[in-house]
């Protein structure tokens, strides 16, 4: 019974260190940092330690990106498809798609930096990339040719530029970022005309 009891202790202390390490690679991994040194300092382990839970670091990537999905609530593509009002479409899909932007603010940034050396981290920029195409798709510019264009600035590299090089909060991100989009999208004359609806309902 003692020695039953001593192997439960010892994993669900085994357990709690893997979850330990788990949390604070998802805490680095957001700064940039993915070495065995700076996590096992973070976690209050050992290298050896963490090597015996992750012995490579796609193991640890793939615990962590389970770990963070599990928490991140997808936009619903369906639903914003389905928004008649064009404009409502525009803006309630790029409010979406900055939320995800910035959830992932510092964790695309870093794998983008390492798709070429993680199939783990590849496979989720591949995702990631894959709903800003879909997003392009749900906004059906008035003039098709400008899609590319539309594409880029919902690249979540045209949202960081205006975090960090515009020093913009999220929501002035979002905003600026529809305001750009707003006549690409809806084309000149209805962008201008729900430029004038706003203004008439703020003032």
């Amino acid at each position: 019974m003692t020695r039953r009891y001593d192997n439960r202790r010892r994993e669900r202390a085994a357990a709690r260190t893997r979850q330990r390490i788990l949390q604070a690679a998802l805490k680095l991994h957001w700064e940039g940092i993915t070495e065995y040194g700076p996590l096992a300092e973070e976690a209050g382990c050992s290298v050896p330690t963490v090597r015996k839970h992750f012995p490579t670091k796609e193991e640890l990537f793939q615990s962590c990106t389970r770990s963070y999905a599990e928490s991140l609530t997808l936009p619903d593509l369906e639903s914003l498809g389905k928004i008649d009002d064009p404009s409502e479409r525009l803006a309630t899909s790029v409010a979406e798609l900055c939320r995800i932007h910035e959830a992932m603010f510092g964790y695309a940034w870093h794998s983008a930096h390492l798709r070429d050396d993680s199939p783990t981290l590849d496979a989720e920029m591949t995702a990631y990339e894959a709903l800003a195409d879909a997003i392009t798709q749900i906004l059906r510019p008035a003039n098709p040719r400008k899609s590319p264009l539309v594409r880029g600035l919902l690249d979540f590299l045209s949202y960081r530029a205006l975090r960090l090089s515009g020093g913009l909060t999220p929501e002035e991100a979002r905003d600026e970022l529809l305001a750009i989009l707003r006549p690409l999208v809806l084309g000149d004359s209805e962008s201008q005309t729900t430029n004038a609806k706003k203004e008439s309902e703020s003032s």
